[in-house]
């Protein structure tokens, strides 16, 4: 049986009363005042509220009582079952013409909370499951099948993840036609079980999100092997390629995304980090100079600048790390912190 909570019913009672001149006060099932416009009544038994769910009519009062106030209460209910009580203080003859409008009102109110609460369980229920599936150690019990299913998910066939970033907050309701599942604000994560449709959704997905930054994982027999690929891949975008590519797969960095894994915690990265923190200009500049594999004349075209500019900035980043972007072993170092990530 669907229950009331206080909370719902205070919320309720001060929607209503913006357009009803009298004090409405919501009761419970037993018949206890919950929600009020008189503060002073919330928890007080309402004889009117209990008589009207024992007798399932409404129930006028012509008089005030010692515990009851003038005015009608009216049955709350919902699929044939009373959940409460909605009264009207005031003289009957005037409270009555808004019973049934105040009534309606309410129950339209009580299914758009329940609506909500059920949709609300629903996202939970999906996160928990995705969350689960995430996790590597996670055996794919038949129980955990049948839900991935619902989901129109086959845990025992290979999938591949499509790992989306996007520049503003977004929910996974804008993508229908796939498994979609929130993995933050900004972030969707697709499970992706038809091999020969991959190409083909990646550039569906670049044309329908310009904006976005994607990645790709390998086909792999567990979800939580492709999503840890993505997670991988999608640092090694976003830190050397400065804009200049909106998508990439797991497969084209491999090697450089593994090691740059192993190297997140590393004290050397950790301190080159630090040095670049506050310093967009050069870890720009340096994107652009590895993008452009190095050839200063397409950096400096790229970034718009004179070759003069670029060689300073570039004997500035030497000067602050210890570190030259000419020097390949140097230049290494550079790269893996900006695929960790400067915050």
């Amino acid at each position: 049986m669907y229950v009331l909570t206080p909370q719902q019913a205070q919320n309720i009672v001060d929607r209503m009363m913006k357009d009803i001149p009298y004090n409405i006060n919501i009761m419970d099932q037993s018949g206890r005042i919950i929600g009020s416009g008189n503060p002073k009544r919330i928890g007080t038994l309402h004889h009117g509220a209990v008589a009207a769910i024992k007798q399932r009519k409404i129930v006028e009062i012509e008089k005030d009582e010692e515990f009851v106030k003038k005015g009608i209460n009216l049955p709350i209910e919902l699929n044939g079952i009373i959940v409460g009580v909605v009264g009207i203080s005031g003289e009957v003859r005037e409270t009555s013409r808004f019973g049934k409008l105040v009534k309606s009102t309410v129950v339209l109110l009580i299914e758009q909370s329940m609506a909500l609460e059920k949709e609300n369980l629903e996202r939970n229920q999906k996160q928990d499951f995705f969350h689960s599936i995430l996790e590597p150690e996670t055996h794919y019990t038949k129980e955990l099948a049948e839900l991935a299913l619902t989901y129109g998910i086959q845990l025992n066939k290979p999938s591949q993840i499509i790992y989306i970033e996007f520049s503003n907050s977004t929910d996974e309701s804008i993508i229908k036609q796939f498994p979609t599942f929130q993995v933050a604000k900004n972030t969707l994560c697709l499970i992706i079980q038809e091999p020969n449709k991959i190409e083909q959704i990646v550039e569906h997905l670049k044309e329908q999100f310009k904006d976005a930054s994607i990645s790709i994982s390998k086909r792999n027999d567990r979800i939580s092997d492709g999503y840890q690929q993505c997670r991988s891949a999608i640092r090694v975008l976003k830190g050397l390629y400065s804009g200049k590519k909106n998508v990439i797969s797991y497969n084209e960095c491999e090697f450089v995304a593994n090691v740059s894994e192993g190297l997140k915690h590393d004290p050397q990265v950790e301190r080159l980090k630090e040095i670049l923190a506050n310093n967009d200009e050069l870890i720009i500049t340096l994107k652009a100079y590895i993008g452009c594999n190095l050839n200063t004349n397409e950096t400096a075209k790229q970034l718009i600048i004179h070759r003069n500019t670029l060689s300073y900035r570039l004997n500035r980043i030497h000067q602050l790390t210890g570190k030259d972007p000419k020097n390949i072993l140097d230049l290494v170092e550079l790269l893996f912190t900006l695929i960790n990530p400067i915050k």
